[in-house]
């Protein structure tokens, strides 16, 4: 209850504030697409491979989005959520 329908999920990323970051994206079964509309972030997870992308968020927020790819049963509701937080928020 509460929750938004399709976009909360169980466990989300917690990444710090103004940190640079690389996202390293890979799988095992079928081709996955990662996501993020608000922060203008959509990279593709390939069999076989690994994609990079660096990226710094600069406000904290809750940042939610899904797999944009129908590659599987049920995939296409498959949420991602983002949750930023201060530098020393993430470190305690």
């Amino acid at each position: 209850m509460g929750d938004l329908r399709n976009l909360e999920v169980d466990n989300r990323l917690v990444v710090p504030v103004g940190v640079p970051l690389t996202l390293c994206l890979g799988t095992t079964d079928v081709i996955h697409s990662f996501s993020l509309p608000s922060v203008g972030l959509k990279l593709d997870a390939n069999v076989g491979a690994l994609n990079f992308i660096e990226l710094s968020l600069d406000h904290t927020g809750v940042f939610r989005g899904s797999c944009s790819e129908i590659c599987g049963v049920n995939h296409s509701f498959m949420p991602i959520g983002v949750e930023t937080t201060s530098p020393g928020f993430f470190v305690a």
